[in-house]
C-alpha cells in the first residue's frame, strides 16, 4: 500500500474503531465489577449491564462523542 494513502487512512478515526474501544471499556469495567463482587456465579449479565450503563453514560455525556452509531441509529 502507498505510504501516503496508509497515513491518510490512519488519520481518520473509524466508527468501527470507536465502537470497539467502547466494547473493550465495557468488558474491562464488567470484569472489575465481577472481581469486586468475588466473581459471584450468575451475576455476569448484571455486571455487564452496569458496566454498559456507566461507560456509555460517560461517553454520551461528553462534549464530543466519537460519533459511534448504535442499534437503530444506523
Amino acid at each position: 500500500m502507498n505510504p501516503a494513502k496508509k497515513r491518510a487512512q490512519g488519520s481518520v478515526p473509524s466508527p468501527d474503531g470507536a465502537l470497539l474501544r467502547l466494547q473493550i471499556q465495557v468488558a474491562r469495567r464488567a470484569d472489575t465489577l465481577a472481581r469486586q463482587a468475588g466473581r459471584a456465579s450468575g451475576r455476569d449479565l448484571v455486571h455487564w449491564l452496569q458496566a454498559e450503563s456507566e461507560v456509555l453514560g460517560r461517553h454520551f455525556q461528553a462534549d464530543e462523542p466519537t460519533g459511534v452509531l448504535l442499534g437503530a441509529e444506523r
